[in-house]
């Protein structure tokens, strides 16, 4: 599981087929993009002209997210997704149009790189999407261009917890506004390296602020954190598999099913719901089924019941449509049923019809979560420590990744660490001194809290700390950019994959915010302590 250094099978990206995007995605992408920018455009017009839509507000944030996760959807699915922000981009002009002719005033038209008509067919949408990614960018300088690219990557980061935020009916004007202002940067002359670079900072420090307030949410809903061993056996019996993130449907599968003979177990990222108090009240909670969110699909094929995807976590599982794979997401994937939240009974029925689990397997437990009065006592010993130099200096390790490279790295890493230096790790553990590890099974949502808690006793730009990221996504990069930000000094990361961010833009980010590329334990180790001596 999340604190050992078992080599994955499903080791790269390679397996899973998405090392790189197809041209035609990333024609589509581009297409989107151009939509989003002319949505943005003109929902400001329309703002200083007094008129308002929440709902295309929202649209907007989900389809920045469908960005980020096109290449999981099916062809069919990903028409749906273009045609709608097609049919939303059109219509808002339209608004804007009509509102300036009733008002007298002067339309101001997006000027858009795509000269869209209604009806436009895909072919014609891919053929256009190619031609303005040909000529992205193309007369602005490297920087600018680098900087953009990684704004929109920050972007991405920031319509995660916003939109479970927004499921949770919680009110983030501010948020909205703040991105849909980013957006509509890329719509502006001349526009400055430092003003993008101004925008990413206070974007990451946004996504931040989400982040902190979503954990506050999931605890007042959920219970506080506890620190709990959770089991990863199966039991005889009928059996319901709940993946995702979403609290809120997991919880509602398991009132639904409290009363009935059916087993329910977590997957993916749902791992940590077990750590919230509030869910123990739940016997037919078993425990957590399955590897982690890399290894979803292979969890699937094997789970002998009923599955919910929970909303807002994109699956291709199409090749394992056996009737009996549910989401409650507004476009579920292919060969899996829709089904709307507070109706499960094709849930139930599919459960009950499906094999279940014949006999128990027993597997190790895994222990998840933290009591967060000792973590701060804990935190208050590692800064008087560093404060009278009994620590010479602190290692902060993120998160788990799959990849066994990274699990061989930190245990050389361990095995090189110095007595008097220390580790803080929300991952990879080891049985060695000064070693505290806090598994939040990759919830960026704690992190962020415990990071928070961390600072409030050790400053962020301290020459003691350094720190390791070991995943690559939308949230390492806004994480980075907000250490960044604070002033961290000594910044590691994994390397990451192209379909992530391209290398040239890779290469700027890492520059522009002083992030080191990991290496050899021992050779980063020596660079580290070498910098403590100049």
């Amino acid at each position: 599981m999340y604190n050992n250094f078992k080599p994955d099978t499903n080791e790269s990206c390679i397996s899973r087929g998405i090392c790189s995007i197809s041209p035609e995605i990333t024609a589509l992408q581009e297409v989107m993009f151009v939509m989003l920018r002319g949505l943005a455009f003109y929902v400001i017009k329309l703002e200083l002209l007094g008129a308002k839509n929440e709902q295309i507000k929202q649209d907007m944030i989900k389809n920045i997210m469908y960005l980020s996760t096109l290449r999981e959807y099916t062809e069919e699915q990903v028409h749906f997704i273009v045609n709608t922000l097609f049919s939303n981009f059109i219509n808002t002009e339209k608004i804007y149009r009509n509102l300036c002719v009733q008002n007298g005033s002067t339309f101001d038209k997006f000027n858009s790189p795509i000269k869209f008509e209604n009806n436009m067919d895909m072919n014609r949408l891919i053929s256009e999407g190619d031609k303005v990614y040909k000529n992205k960018f193309k007369s602005l300088e490297p920087a600018i261009k680098n900087s953009a690219e990684i704004l929109f990557c920050i972007l991405k980061s920031l319509t995660f917890p916003l939109i479970e935020l927004i499921e949770y009916k919680i009110d983030n004007t501010k948020a909205i506004r703040a991105i849909i202002k980013a957006v509509n940067l890329y719509n502006q002359n001349n526009i400055t390296e430092e003003k993008i670079r101004a925008n990413i900072y206070d974007l990451a420090d946004l996504n931040a602020e989400l982040m902190g307030e979503l954990e506050q949410i999931k605890i007042k809903n959920f219970g506080k954190i506890r620190s709990i061993e959770v089991s990863c056996s199966t039991e005889k019996g009928k059996a319901i598999l709940v993946s995702g993130n979403s609290m809120a449907e997991l919880e509602e599968v398991l009132k639904y099913t409290q009363d009935a003979d059916v087993n329910v177990y977590t997957n993916g990222s749902l791992l940590i719901a077990h750590s919230y108090t509030d869910f123990s009240r739940y016997s037919n909670l078993k425990g957590h089924f399955g590897n982690g969110v890399e290894t979803s699909v292979l969890d699937f094929a094997t789970f002998p019941g009923a599955i919910l995807l929970t909303k807002n976590e994109a699956h291709n599982v199409e090749y394992l449509y056996r009737g009996r794979i549910f989401t409650t997401e507004s476009i579920p994937p292919k060969g899996v049923a829709k089904i709307s939240s507070g109706k499960l009974e094709l849930l139930t029925k599919a459960a009950f019809e499906a094999k279940g689990f014949t006999k128990g397997q027993k597997r190790n437990s895994v222990k998840i979560g933290f009591d967060l009065d000792e973590v701060e006592q804990n935190f208050q010993e590692i800064a008087d420590k560093l404060v009278d130099n009994t620590f010479r200096r602190l290692y902060i390790i993120g998160f788990s990744n799959t990849g066994s490279a990274t699990g061989e790295y930190f245990k050389n890493f361990f095995a090189q660490k110095e007595e008097n230096e220390a580790v803080i790790s929300f991952s990879y553990n080891a049985k060695c001194d000064n070693i505290y590890t806090i598994n939040i099974a990759n919830d960026y949502t704690l992190a962020i809290m415990l990071m928070n808690k961390l600072f409030d006793k050790i400053p962020a730009d301290s020459d003691k700390l350094t720190f390791f990221l070991t995943r690559c996504d939308s949230s390492a990069f806004a994480a980075m950019v907000r250490l960044n930000h604070k002033g961290a000094k000594s910044i590691y990361m994994s390397s990451c994959q192209p379909n992530i961010m391209n290398p040239v833009t890779l290469a700027a980010f890492r520059d522009l915010y002083n992030i080191k590329e990991m290496t050899t334990a021992g050779n980063d180790l020596e660079n580290i302590r070498k910098t403590e001596t100049e």
